[in-house]
């Protein structure tokens, strides 16, 4: 493979990207560096082409299967010829421009063998663009296996397999802002936010009178009103629930707190925020999380917000780390296959494999009687994922209370359509355009055995 190279154009670093991402890379960790390598006028065509085939990989990559006789092994070209499609089938571009500027990508990449094969597919689904434009809508993208279990856990729970597998998946996530009430109301950076000109919305929470802005308009982040002061934070709709979900509880006066596998700490920042405002009463907060890399954004977000100083953050495991006094709180955003967040993350329907559901429900097993370890009597476990799967979900709790006699179920209540409320705690689901992305919770009690 290919280094990057800024002389590249810019369709040959959206091909070495893509490659990169098919052998495990997270394209969290790449995007910055890609879209810095790109010329300032391309960003926005790179940025929309390398998330755009990102989206439609499984729908678009059946396009090229049908019309080749054998599959392709070489990854490169694989990765050309759907990006040629998706530009051919969704960005507006003329059919003999795509076509050349795929080929002259693959030939600057030293792809050569991959040029015959390739001409031949786009020139088909140039001339009969709408025919397999209708093929690619009325197909998910997601890899099959994928697709299968989310019809096992929400065919029949109404329409919801069907709006979950549809377009909105394949959609940019809306953008969420989480107001810090330290400095401001939701309503008055609703009023900044008006003078700035951008547009946006104000949306329920779907917890008490709790209420989030989205974003219509996409801006720099940075350029948002008394951003670098920390007056606001980006996190999604449903991942905003969880300091307030913990404020419906019967908490006692003064809390010890751990959260678990917090990277890259938006819940704890927002759990610090309200402790400014006493709707918790923190003696002290713990954050720990295994991977050294991630807890650096931590720090960043926490700097930002000028709560650095709040928090104890250490770099621990979770399903071996031993506190010396248990905690009254703990958080445990566990770790899990983020099927809830394709939206925001579209490489992830390329990097999942079947086999992470099983190690996955495996380590959240784990991590999860790790952290009952850690837990006070009396004290509060909120567990948390962002997948839409039963079994690292409901299940996993359900598996736990039957292993755990001192365990029981603490109750709370979410209010909007799309948060369902199951047999143990909610799982949040991005049905439309301006929902969350898909979160499960539970609470949990210690008692006495």
């Amino acid at each position: 493979m290919v280094d990057d190279n800024p002389n590249l154009c810019t369709r040959a670093n959206v091909i070495l990207t893509l490659e990169k991402i098919h052998q495990g890379e997270s394209l969290a960790w790449m995007l910055d560096g890609f879209l810095n390598d790109i010329r300032g006028r391309e960003r926005a065509f790179a940025h929309e082409l390398l998330l755009g085939v990102l989206r439609h990989w499984h729908a678009v990559s059946r396009i090229g299967e049908s019309l080749m006789k054998t599959p392709l092994t070489d990854i490169s070209v694989l990765c050309a010829l759907n990006m040629g499609v998706y530009e051919l089938l969704y960005m507006n571009t003329p059919g003999y421009a795509v076509i050349n500027e795929t080929l002259n990508a693959l030939k600057s990449i030293n792809k050569n063998h991959g040029v015959g094969l390739t001409n031949a597919i786009l020139r088909k689904v140039a001339i009969h663009q709408q025919k397999y434009l209708k093929k690619v809508n009325k197909n998910h993208s997601l890899p099959n296996w994928l697709a299968k279990k989310i019809k096992q856990d929400w065919g029949a729970e109404g329409e919801n397999y069907y709006e979950i597998l549809g377009q909105n998946l394949r959609k940019n996530a809306p953008i969420f802002l989480r107001v810090n009430p330290k400095f401001i109301t939701v309503d008055e950076y609703a009023n900044l936010l008006t003078q700035a000109q951008i547009d946006f919305k104000i949306l329920p929470l779907g917890v008490a009178d709790q209420q989030v802005i989205c974003l219509n308009d996409r801006v720099k982040i940075q350029d948002l009103p008394y951003f670098s002061d920390g007056w606001v934070s980006v996190q999604d709709r449903h991942a905003q629930l969880c300091g307030h979900i913990l404020g419906q509880l019967d908490l006692p006066t003064s809390l010890s707190w751990l959260d678990a596998c917090t990277a890259p700490g938006g819940k704890l920042a927002q759990m610090l925020e309200l402790s400014e405002l006493d709707v918790f009463h923190m003696k002290h907060i713990t954050a720990l999380d295994s991977d050294e890399r991630r807890l650096g954004r931590v720090h960043e977000n926490l700097a930002r917000l000028h709560l650095s100083d709040q928090a104890k953050i250490i770099c621990a495991d979770g399903r071996t780390y031993q506190a010396a006094m248990p905690f009254d709180v703990i958080v445990l955003d566990a770790p899990c296959t983020a099927t809830g967040v394709v939206r925001r993350h579209p490489d992830i329907a390329l990097l999942r494999k079947e086999q992470d559901v099983e190690q996955t429900v495996c380590l959240q097993a784990d991590i999860l009687a790790n952290m009952w370890r850690n837990l006070a009597v009396n004290g509060y476990l909120m567990y948390v994922t962002c997948s839409l799967l039963k079994v690292e979900n409901e299940q996993q709790i359900l598996d736990f209370l039957a292993k755990n006699a001192d365990a029981k179920v603490a109750d709370f209540h979410l209010t909007l359509p799309n948060q369902i409320k199951r047999s143990i705690g909610y799982q949040c689901l991005p049905l439309n355009e301006y929902d969350g992305d898909g979160f499960y919770y539970a609470v949990l009690q210690k008692g006495c055995v």
